[in-house]
């Protein structure tokens, strides 16, 4: 994998001797992973992210663009029970202009919550609660209403999922500690 995402330029960056890959799959994929390739010998460590079939890999740049790139290459595969972990998926690798969103486990969870706690914000199996998931048109469009941090304030959002992956999150309204204002 080294040799096959290393430019010229990475040759120093990353070395088997002293680099790490894990790949992790992904339940709305058929035939791509999650890749995270991860220098240990500099200070601090830093790792990147690709999408790979084994043969092309995809550097995830804080974009959609290589999501939706393999949205449209490999195919989605969107059902009610995947549709969070997508959205889960989509939140960790895509920057966005309102900020960090963070589909919450609980409202609760806002005021614990730390927005630099990689193994929570890559949780793609987090689950919240409340939670409402309509399959509109039969699988062309997933509605979801859930709690989620929007950049640093607890919401409830309608967050609407395309067929081809692009997602829409539209606040609704502030949440505090479980209960509505």
């Amino acid at each position: 994998m080294i040799n096959r995402v290393k430019s010229v330029g990475d040759f120093v960056l990353f070395s088997p001797q002293t680099s790490e890959a894990k790949a992790l799959k992904l339940p709305f994929y058929e035939s791509f992973l999650l890749y995270r390739l991860t220098n240990f010998s500099s200070l601090p460590t830093f790792s990147m992210d690709f999408l790979s079939d084994g043969e092309s890999y995809f550097y995830m740049d804080g974009s959609d663009g290589p999501i939706i790139h393999i949205n449209q290459k490999a195919g989605l595969n969107l059902n009610a029970q995947t549709v969070i972990p997508y959205l889960n998926f989509y939140y960790c690798f895509v920057r966005l202009p309102e900020g960090e969103i963070i589909l919450l486990k609980s409202p609760e969870e806002a005021g614990i919550i730390d927005l630099y706690d990689d193994e929570r914000r890559e949780d793609f199996d987090a689950v919240p609660t409340p939670l409402s998931v309509e399959d509109v048109d039969g699988d062309a469009l997933f509605k979801v209403t859930a709690p989620i941090l929007y950049d640093g304030s607890p919401m409830e959002a309608l967050i609407t999922v395309t067929k081809d992956g692009k997602v829409t999150t539209q606040p609704k309204r502030m949440l505090t500690m479980g209960r509505t204002q």
